[in-house]
């Protein structure tokens, strides 16, 4: 059987999904020194759920291989087993190899015999750090029985009506129990199952009584139980002391016939879990874009009945307007996650990356829960990746004595950070490192023929070098650098976003890089501009301000800046730009557009206005058009080309750069002519 097709495996998958993660983030805390009772309790929790969830599901050989998992951290949870870092690393790569063995099952393949052996070989590598917990199941039942320190339960167990309809089959809970203890006079109570002609298809009707024998103690028999939650009502008796209260594991208060019953809490509990649900990401992408659309015919619509001039269609067409603007920003947020769940895997990079270079790391982890479209969060994680990589081998010093020697904590530090900014979303990787030396990056770029000698140059154009291909200040290559790729990757991928990076460093300091990006990629929230014949919009949020331009009055020097407001900035000419014809009209527009700290006036034709927009990217044929990000659809059918402000802005500025050193080269040689 094709394991897509079992019942429920959408659910499996994505839940062992989130506890592997969730696993994976307690092994780098235990790995850093943190022995806190709840992180091991929630380490043990991880694997034991996924076991339940393998079992229930019918995955015997993942719940057969979590089971020895299992067993391993019990007795790290309960102290007999000492967590090492190559305990740690051996089952980090149990943790992979489930996320395979998920990966497998999601293509529609069986596990081969190839993925099993992997899975065998982990197994033997985990008995070497604790043999006595991998015996077989009748050795580990003889054993129980045979010892005096075993303790007699009359064990009784009542299920919900619903536990079929949530998933759950009491045969897991009771194969976990016998590989536990013994098992056995194991009775059904045939009172509570209704006559056939009452039978409910879903409808589960077991109590069952048993008499169980095991060194268990009775919070870790019901603590096994753990998974099933309000479904399942578990009683304890000691079998030699039958005066003992009854010990219940249970979510509600129950009826004489088991769960029609419940208590405030547990229906709390039951209600807020059910407004949480899971959606296929497909599906929501196809519900964004097609809003979008929706939007744009609104927006052809108002256009039509301002044309019609009908005051009740007007006033119809904007309420459906304003309506379809609430729903376009409530679809958006659907597809928003926080960034804690891209930021914690780093926690795993940086730790294994620590032991592997011998440095002493921590990554400390700031706005975690600022929200970022989900399509963003899955394109960032190779860049980010390559940056924190970047910062462990070139940012950090080699040596925690050298660190002390310098005045800095033994500990290196490198923090993520998140914050929403101006309708964009800032991310910021930092290091306490020993900064980038702006005289080394210029002797490299020297070699590799990417400078000369006496070209003007600042220290941000000096940090920009850092991105061209094939560049690096390793000195040697090694696992992690030294061979030229990277930051240049990082760059594409960055700007494919429509996002840009920046550089700030202090010598001896340390490092900041700075993403820039948008919140969605999805739609845009644009000022639509008319150059030549054809239509541009710019991203609302970089546009500061729009006013009628004057060449006498504007232009400074070579027509390469403007004065507004006795202020100076470049400017460029959109018509010139584009290859766009200036047209016979004689006014002509100014738009100030900003971009982090850069700033410009752009020269168009016309002012169009706002718009809402869906944001289609360029094909293969267009994508390396240079000033384009994408373009937006208009509610005639219409496109509208939209213009990467940032990549503009930055090639602005060095073209009048480059202008203006070569203007002061000529004036010092027109200068020592004269003095000839």
């Amino acid at each position: 059987m094709d394991p897509r097709e079992k019942p429920g495996f959408t659910d499996f998958v994505s839940e062992t999904r989130d506890m592997l993660e969730s696993l994976e983030r307690d092994l780098v805390k235990i790995g850093e020194g943190n022995r806190e009772k709840e992180i091991l309790n929630s380490l043990f929790r991880s694997v034991h759920t996924i076991k339940g969830t393998a079992g229930m599901y019918d995955f015997s050989k993942i719940a057969d291989f979590v089971h020895f998992l299992e067993e391993t951290l019990d007795k790290v949870r309960a102290g007999s087993l000492e967590p090492s870092s190559d305990l740690i690393q051996i089952i980090l790569l149990c943790k992979d190899h489930l996320f395979l063995r998920l990966d497998t099952f999601e293509s529609g393949e069986f596990e081969s015999e190839e993925v099993l052996k992997e899975g065998e070989n982990l197994i033997f590598n985990l008995s070497k750090h604790s043999p006595n917990s991998f015996q077989s199941e009748q050795k580990a039942s003889d054993k129980v029985s045979n010892n005096n320190g075993s303790k007699t339960w009359k064990l009784h167990i009542s299920c919900g009506n619903n536990l079929f309809v949530n998933g759950l089959d009491p045969y897991p809970f009771l194969r976990y129990l016998s590989e536990k203890g013994e098992l056995s006079e194991i009775k059904l109570d045939e009172e509570r199952i209704p006559k056939f002609s009452d039978l409910e298809a879903t409808g589960c009707f077991f109590d069952i009584e048993a008499v169980y024998k095991s060194e268990l103690t009775k919070e870790e028999i019901l603590e096994s139980f753990e998974f099933a939650g309000s479904d399942m009502q578990v009683q304890l008796e000691s079998a030699s002391d039958p005066s003992s209260s009854i010990q219940a594991y249970q979510n509600g208060i129950t009826s004489k016939n088991g769960f029609q019953e419940k208590s405030e809490t547990g229906s709390k509990n039951k209600t807020s879990a059910s407004r949480s649900i899971r959606v296929d990401a497909d599906k929501l992408d196809l519900v964004v874009d097609q809003v979008g659309e929706v939007v744009v015919i609104s927006s052809a619509l108002q256009q039509i009945a301002l044309g019609l001039k009908d005051e009740f269609l007007e006033e119809l067409t904007h309420r459906m307007s304003r309506l379809l603007e609430e729903i376009r920003s409530n679809s958006l947020k659907l597809r928003m996650v926080p960034v804690q769940t891209l930021f914690s895997r780093y926690s795993r990079v940086v730790f294994e990356l620590g032991k592997q270079t011998g440095k002493s790391i921590r990554l400390e982890i700031r706005g975690g829960e600022t929200e970022l479209d989900k399509n963003l969060i899955d394109n960032l994680v190779d860049p980010l990746t390559h940056m924190v990589r970047n910062s462990i081998d070139h940012g950090i010093e080699s040596s925690e004595e050298e660190r002390i020697n310098l005045g800095k904590p033994s500990e290196a530090l490198i923090i993520l950070a998140a914050s929403h900014k101006a309708g964009e979303v800032l991310i910021e990787i930092s290091d306490d490192g020993k900064g980038i030396d702006p005289a080394a990056v210029l002797n490299r770029a020297k070699e590799k023929g990417l400078y000369k000698e006496g070209d003007a140059i600042n220290e941000e154009q000096i940090y920009s070098l850092l991105f061209e291909p094939g560049f690096s200040t390793a000195a040697s290559v090694t696992e992690l650098s030294g061979r030229g790729v990277g930051l240049d990757v990082v760059k594409k991928n960055v700007e494919s976003l429509r996002g840009r990076i920046e550089i700030s460093s202090e010598k001896g300091k340390g490092t900041t890089f700075k993403i820039i990006l948008p919140l969605t990629l999805a739609n845009i929230d644009g000022f639509l501009l008319r150059i030549g014949k054809n239509k541009y919009a710019i991203p609302l949020d970089m546009v500061k301000e729009c006013m009628e331009f004057h060449p006498q009055e504007s232009l400074v020097g070579e027509q390469n800046y403007i004065k507004v407001r006795d202020k100076i900035l470049p400017c460029v000419d959109m018509n010139d730009w584009f290859g766009e014809p200036k047209g016979t009209e004689g006014r002509r527009n100014l738009v100030i557009v900003n971009s982090g700290n850069l700033q410009a006036g752009l020269i168009v034709n016309e002012l169009l206005g706002r718009i809402h927009s869906v944001i289609k990217p360029l094909g293969g044929l267009f994508e390396d058009t240079q000033g384009v990000s994408g373009f937006a659809l208009m509610g005639d059918g219409s496109v509208a080309m939209i213009i990467d402000t940032t990549t503009l802005l930055s090639r602005v500025r060095i073209n009048n750069e480059k202008i203006l050193h070569n203007e002061l080269n000529l004036q010092i040689t027109s200068l020592s002519g004269a003095s000839k």
